[in-house]
């Protein structure tokens, strides 16, 4: 199998009945993951058929990664960095500082994870549920102070964006104002004249 081969795209509600198959294999519970279907990534050959799935349920800036299955055992170690691969576009996408997952630490080591130390965990956010006798493994994308001072910049932004626009409406709104009370006064002018010249060609009574 080569793994140049194949690509990584979101599941869709066609790849159901797979997943379901894929699930099954790995002992995994369908009937809960069919309700996160659109958490789970998909890898796939270039002929279609899907090889493994994972799936990445974010909350706030945190990523967990779960129920990770594949057709062969074998085949494994060489879709996981697809896979993985993956996941990390869409943590920079969604601003995540943070995966965590509790699949086996050889595997996922090998990628960077880690067992957490005691104040990291902490951070783990409280939908995170921690399967009786598992261990957390974490993943630091980026440093939590970057992103929060990311966000304050876009909000000085946005702010800044919004007095601009609030500026412009106003300066709209006097010219605005200005072509108004000039047609006004131009309609004023013309009735004026119109009354004027009414007047003049009216005959005087003697």
């Amino acid at each position: 199998m080569d793994p140049s081969q194949c690509s990584v795209r979101r599941a869709t509600l066609e790849d159901l009945p797979i997943l379901k198959g894929l699930w099954d294999i790995a002992r995994l519970p369908g009937l809960e993951l069919e309700k996160r279907l659109t958490e789970f990534q998909v890898v796939a050959r270039a002929d279609g058929v899907i090889l493994g799935a994972i799936a990445l349920r974010i909350s706030g800036h945190h990523g967990l990664v779960h129920s990770e299955a594949f057709y062969k055992a074998e085949d494994e170690e060489h879709l996981r960095p697809l896979l993985w691969q993956r996941l990390t576009v869409l943590a920079r996408n969604h601003g995540l500082v943070r995966f965590w997952t509790t699949h086996s630490a050889h595997s996922w080591e090998r990628l960077g994870f880690r067992r957490p130390e005691e104040a990291e965990l902490d951070k783990v956010p409280a939908g995170f549920i921690l399967p009786h006798g598992a261990t957390w493994l974490t993943f630091r994308v980026r440093e939590e102070a970057l992103v929060t001072g990311s966000l304050e910049k876009e909000f000085e932004l946005f702010q800044a964006a919004q007095r601009e626009s609030s500026k412009r409406l106003v300066r709209r709104a006097k010219v605005l104002k200005w072509i108004v009370a000039s047609i006004a006064f131009a309609f004023f002018l013309g009735a004026l004249g119109l009354v004027v010249a009414i007047l003049r060609r009216t005959p005087r009574r003697r």
